[in-house]
């Protein structure tokens, strides 16, 4: 399956008098192809650390050379595009398969009260999502119900267990900015929902 081409990715910055400068234009090279299924990959354009952000220096922390980051922990970013082949694609240990090769694990672990068998990409991360799909057509499931999204439509994907379904016959591209919040489980937001809707009756 052919794999859309390079993000082409265009870096700003300053030059020692303070004027505004591009630093660079070109293919972002921190890339990742999977090896296990056809058209899967993703592509990290930049990522920031938790704390200020720095506009001094003109370090590459998306990099070919800095490893390609999961999720962002507290306080971190990440932008990424990722492509998601059509469901055929995937293997039939896709389940473990994919979250195996992206390291993510964990991630697979934190969605276990979701139904499973609707989707194997069921997952949940300690973050504030925006998704934008850039091409195509991808189907977002949670717990409850599912939206299909196309071109120029947004999900605002929060700390909720989903999963991304690609029904169609052709590649999604799909971006991310994936912004790090502090781990907060599904049960806890449920408590503290329970919590606000009894004070609220109470007052």
């Amino acid at each position: 399956m052919t794999r859309p081409g390079p993000v082409r990715r265009v870096v700003t910055g300053h030059d020692d008098d303070g004027r505004a400068i591009i630093l660079s234009d070109g293919p972002a090279p921190n890339v990742f192809a999977s090896e296990l299924i056809p058209g899967f990959g993703a592509t990290v354009a930049w990522q920031t650390a938790d704390g200020p952000i720095d506009f001094v220096t003109d370090d590459d922390p998306a990099s070919a050379s800095v490893p390609m980051p999961r999720f962002p922990g507290p306080g971190e970013t990440i932008l990424r595009i990722a492509v998601f082949p059509p469901d055929e694609a995937y293997p039939d240990d896709a389940a473990d398969a994919v979250f195996r090769e992206i390291d993510g694990e964990a991630e697979r672990d934190a969605a276990q009260g979701s139904d499973t068998a609707r989707h194997f990409w069921f997952h949940r991360t300690d973050s504030l999502d925006y998704a934008v799909v850039l091409e195509g057509e991808i189907t977002l499931l949670v717990d409850d119900g599912e939206a299909t999204l196309g071109p120029g439509d947004v999900a605002i994907q929060r700390a909720t267990s989903h999963a991304w379904s690609n029904r169609s016959d052709r590649p999604a591209r799909v971006l991310f900015v994936l912004i790090g919040t502090e781990p907060q489980s599904a049960e806890e937001i449920a408590a503290a929902r329970r919590a606000r809707a009894t004070a609220g009756s109470r007052g």
